[in-house]
């Protein structure tokens, strides 16, 4: 199975009681692999020159966000475990531990759902509470 799909990622950062929404939404792809749910896209900046390349590789125990292009990172989540990544910008390099609360996996006919709640960690504190929606909706 590989299909084309609209992407809807839906942000939720909480720093200090004050909360931030982003919201992206991206024509893409899905398929399965090995028991593995893989969504491939592509963002772009301002300037239509500027792309990063996105790949979510999902089951119900874990999942790998990587982002190539102006700012290269891998986040892994796995409920209950803090997993550290290196996340290079163009400003440097930033070491930050993820924290992750819960996972939530569902997907019919139709479409694909994932739900992450987690913290951000940077030098052993605690930076933010976050929460992300994915879903593709086959087009």
């Amino acid at each position: 199975m590989d299909e084309n799909v609209v992407i809807k990622i839906s942000g939720l950062q909480i720093v200090e009681n004050t909360g931030d929404n982003v919201e992206v939404i991206a024509k893409g792809r899905h398929y399965l692999k090995k028991d593995k749910h893989y969504l491939l896209y592509e963002e772009y900046e301002n300037d239509e020159n500027t792309k990063t390349s996105n790949m979510i590789k999902f089951n119900n125990d874990i999942v790998e966000i990587t982002r190539k292009g102006q700012v290269d990172g891998k986040l892994i989540f796995q409920e209950n475990q803090k997993k550290q990544s290196l996340y290079s910008t163009p400003m440097g390099d930033l070491l930050i531990e993820v924290l992750t609360k819960e996972i939530e996996v569902s997907d019919d006919d139709d479409d694909v759902n994932l739900k992450i709640k987690y913290q951000i960690h940077v030098d052993g504190n605690k930076v933010s509470d976050n929460e992300i929606d994915i879903s593709a909706m086959h087009s």
